[in-house]
């Protein structure tokens, strides 16, 4: 059963993403009370064990550190360090990985005792593999931050694993940044932007190709632990993760709000006052859900619009490419061949 965190509760592990901030401040010489400022975060803090914050903790500290930061690059620094940073037995399931498909599917499986901002899913195809990246609990507004950061850690251990560069494209939801230099610098320069998802493709053989320090048992015993670690944790998923799961998975059931709240034990006014602080509503994570799902059947299963109206319960397939135009300012058409 999984275990859902609010903005409130403290779910994020501060021995990981602050400390490595905190880590980074101090090297640069940064002011390390205004990066804590507002917070309810203390250095002190950071010296007990199993110290947790709250996602709303955490939104502050990152608007904190991207308001100080002298320059456009401090998600991808973070995400460079994150491998080599982090402990226990997420990474040693990383380092042990015997190839890319093994690491990702660990990673997608366990990211929330490292990394519960961003929540991940895959695709794939004949030839190619996606990797779709949503929000868990990061905040809309820095939403851009949370996929440097995954995006950068992600290339950056493969580089280090497979000992050879990345080859990959990325779809960002974003428009191009003035710091496009950054994104070439730590992604390399298969870029899109404007895109309705975030998504990172590679081709299929990319799977498989043997990393240099793959250890069987090594991985074996470090999946072990994080399912230990997993079933004693006391969150497993967001809210908006959950809900998003929820109206992904069932399409064909077209739930409302007061499902999902009824579901969840709470009003559906409750629901309303949980999803606020993580800035999003149900309504645009029911968008969210239709848009994932329509992109699905269109560009990787190859559905017909028609299809897809019927199986997303649209009332007929103008109304569906309306809906789309609204989420994605384009046609379905234009996306039928998107992600081949």
């Amino acid at each position: 059963m999984q275990r859902v965190a609010y903005a409130q509760d403290k779910c994020v592990d501060s021995s990981l993403l602050v400390a490595s901030l905190i880590s980074l401040f101090e090297y640069r010489q940064l002011d390390i009370n205004q990066l804590l400022s507002g917070s309810g975060i203390f250095e002190q803090d950071l010296t007990k064990l199993n110290h947790k914050i709250s996602p709303i903790q955490l939104s502050q500290l990152i608007d904190n550190a991207l308001a100080i930061w002298p320059g456009d690059d401090l998600a991808f620094l973070l995400g460079q360090q994150w491998l080599p940073s982090q402990s226990g037995s997420l990474t040693n399931g990383l380092l042990c990985s015997g190839n890319l498909r093994q690491m990702q599917n660990f990673w997608q499986r366990f990211y929330w005792l490292t990394q519960p901002w961003l929540q991940g899913s895959h695709w794939h195809t004949d030839k190619q593999q996606h990797l779709i990246f949503q929000l868990d609990i990061g905040l809309f507004r820095q939403r851009q931050f949370y996929i440097e950061l995954a995006l950068s850690s992600l290339v950056s251990s493969y580089k280090r694993l497979a000992n050879t560069p990345w080859q990959g494209a990325f779809y960002l939801p974003f428009a191009e940044p003035k710091h496009i230099d950054q994104y070439q610098k730590y992604l390399g320069k298969h870029l899109s932007f404007n895109q309705p998802l975030c998504v990172l493709s590679y081709d299929q053989a990319l799977n498989d190709v043997p990393f240099t320090i793959a250890d069987q048992h090594g991985f074996a015993l470090a999946q072990r632990q994080a399912e230990q670690l997993q079933q004693q944790a006391q969150y497993t998923i967001g809210l908006p993760a959950l809900i998003r799961n929820m109206l992904t998975q069932e399409s064909k059931q077209q739930y409302t709000l007061p499902d999902i709240a009824d579901l969840l034990s709470l009003s559906p006014a409750t629901l309303k006052r949980r999803l606020k602080p993580f800035n999003i509503s149900f309504q645009q994570l029911q968008d969210q859900a239709n848009l994932h799902n329509a992109i699905y059947l269109l560009a990787v299963t190859g559905e017909t619009n028609l299809q897809v109206a019927q199986q997303l319960k649209f009332a007929d397939s103008n109304n569906f490419r309306r809906s789309f135009k609204r989420w994605t300012g384009l046609l379905p058409s234009q996306f039928r061949c998107w992600l081949s």
